[in-house]
């Protein structure tokens, strides 16, 4: 059955089911019918003409909005250009590189010739303030600047350079990617009532690469750094929502929601997604600003710096480009969908035997399920009960005959005991404790997030993870640690009372950056008192 389902200025079909399974093997599964994917005819749905726009074209924007249109649509990976940080339009040289050049010596050569640029524009700044006769080459480095050209501008353009490689390669396979996300992340924009067109920050955010993770810790499609996943989604040893296209799609929606909540403004709303909201607003607060303008323009902080001024500008040339991409990438069609089912657990179930149950193709299921935790994948953790998992839907029968046929063995009430804990006493330093578990302090730290091995609490509880060749305990061998589910009004020093044991315990445990900051739902680790 195609059910086909128009939308603004574009049309798109479901494919395969359209209605919802009952519910199955009542206290078991429940299966829900959803999609990986949606064909797309065309390249992009669209907010309808007759809304307003509430992203404005600013026109001192416009420069840098096309300067992003070049780099994500135009410019190769093998491209590099040096440019004016603040005034990224004023690009003064394009370097090309073979597509086998080492990134040791493309580096390299691009500090190279940005000391050569620096020490250009300071001569051409001499030459200027002195009125000598300037040679072809220096005129034509001079009229780069087109009206702004002056000794000032020329200055303070030699101490600010950068360069900017292409991403035309990366955008064109966003753009094949997003076939399988977009229809998805529109319908759960529209759910919570935001504009539709926000949908597109991934293509700057991670190019639609759910594997994407940055060197400063942001995961995922929509690139959600830890403290903040924290408050949307499940952040855990067992699952990494930020790895979920579905679940980071609604947090990021919920996310953006509150930014535009607290600035009342889509262009610092957007920004804010970057920069912070309370950032957006002390540097609202300590310029007197209203706009996102007035931050460019007057806030002066290294924080604000070249990538926060230029994440409105990436957006409206995302776009741009994603609404014409017949125009960009005439060659790339949009992924195939892929029809699912979303099955809730009763139980905690080992990930293999899902993978069994749901068709035997770990890739696919790897696909439909990336948030799981390599604890999880690796067997050492179970898939946690109540969780939502996805199947291919031709799969849907046979794995609720399946699941309703596992052992009592397979289907668990607790998680497997995998982390052994430790309470941190006078004296203990990390490389004892992990020779104490023969394990290596290295695993320990990256077990519990310690920016910093030589700094430990006295009373603090540290997972041990298991030494090589050690056996696993499961539920029924081994008193599980005890998992309390938060209920709406609970403190954290009341579930301490409840439990008996101290709210330092329970912080240090489940790593609380805010104490302060549960949510309903939220499922705390509680140590042994």
């Amino acid at each position: 059955m195609r059910q086909r389902i128009a939308r603004g200025g574009g049309s798109f079909y479901y494919a395969g089911l359209a209605h919802q399974l009952s519910d199955c093997m009542a206290g078991s599964v429940r299966v829900v019918v959803g999609l990986l994917a949606v064909a797309l005819v065309g390249f992009a749905t669209q907010t309808p003409a007759s809304s307003a726009d509430p992203f404005p074209r600013y026109p001192s924007l416009a420069p840098a909005v096309a300067f992003w249109t070049g780099v994500f649509g135009k410019q190769s990976e093998n491209t590099t250009v040096i440019h004016v940080a603040k005034m990224p339009q004023i690009v003064l040289q394009r370097l090309d590189f073979d597509a086998d050049v080492s990134a040791i010596k493309r580096r390299e050569q691009e500090r190279a010739a940005v000391t050569q640029m620096q020490r250009r524009l300071e001569r051409l700044h001499d030459d200027v303030v002195a009125k000598v006769p300037l040679s072809p080459e220096s005129k034509a480095l001079l009229a780069r600047f087109g009206t702004t050209a002056n000794p000032k501008t020329l200055k303070a353009a030699a101490h600010d350079l950068r360069t900017q490689r292409g991403v035309r390669e990366r955008t064109a396979n966003a753009m094949e990617v997003s076939g399988h996300f977009l229809p998805m992340m529109e319908a759960t924009f529209a759910r919570h009532a935001l504009p539709v067109s926000l949908t597109r920050l991934p293509f700057i955010e991670s190019s639609f690469n759910i594997e994407a993770y940055s060197k400063v810790g942001a995961a995922g499609l929509w690139q959600f750094m830890p403290a903040t996943a924290r408050h949307y989604m499940r952040l855990n040893d067992e699952v990494d929502d930020r790895r979920d296209p579905w679940v980071a799609t609604d947090g990021a929606a919920r996310h953006l929601a509150d930014d535009y909540a607290l600035l009342k403004d889509w262009p610092l709303a957007i920004t804010a997604y970057n920069h912070g909201r309370n950032g957006i607003r002390r540097g609202l607060q300590q310029t007197g600003g209203k706009n996102l303008l007035d931050l460019i323009e007057r806030y002066d902080n290294p924080r604000f710096g070249f990538a926060s001024r230029n994440f409105y500008a990436e957006f409206l040339a995302a776009k741009d480009i994603e609404r014409e991409a017949d125009k960009f990438f005439p060659e790339v069609r949009r992924a195939a969908p892929i029809d699912f089912v979303e099955v809730t657990l009763a139980h905690y179930v080992p990930y293999a035997d899902l993978v069994r149950l749901g068709g035997d193709d770990a890739n696919l299921f790897q696909k439909l399920n990336p948030g799981y935790s390599p604890e999880v994948r690796a067997g050492r953790l179970w898939v946690p009960r109540g969780a939502t998992i996805r199947i291919p839907d031709r799969n849907a029968d046979r794995f609720q005959a399946g699941y309703a046929s596992l052992p009592a063995g397979v289907r668990n009430n607790a998680q497997r005991v995998y982390w052994r804990e430790h309470k941190v006493a006078r004296g203990n330093v990390l490389g004892q404790i992990a020779r104490q578990y023969g394990v290596s302090s290295r695993s320990i730290q990256h077990a519990n997030n310690l920016p910093n091995a030589n700094r430990l609490r006295i009373g603090q509880v540290l997972r041990i993870p298991p030494a090589a060749g050690d056996t696993l305990q499961t539920a029924a061998k081994a008193q599980p640690q005890q998992v309390h589910v938060v209920r709406s009004g609970q403190t954290l020093s009341g579930i301490a009372r409840l439990h008996g044991v101290t709210i330092r315990q329970i912080a240090d445990t489940n790593q609380l950056a805010n104490a302060n900051a549960l949510r309903a739902g939220q499922r705390l680790r509680i140590p042994r008192g």
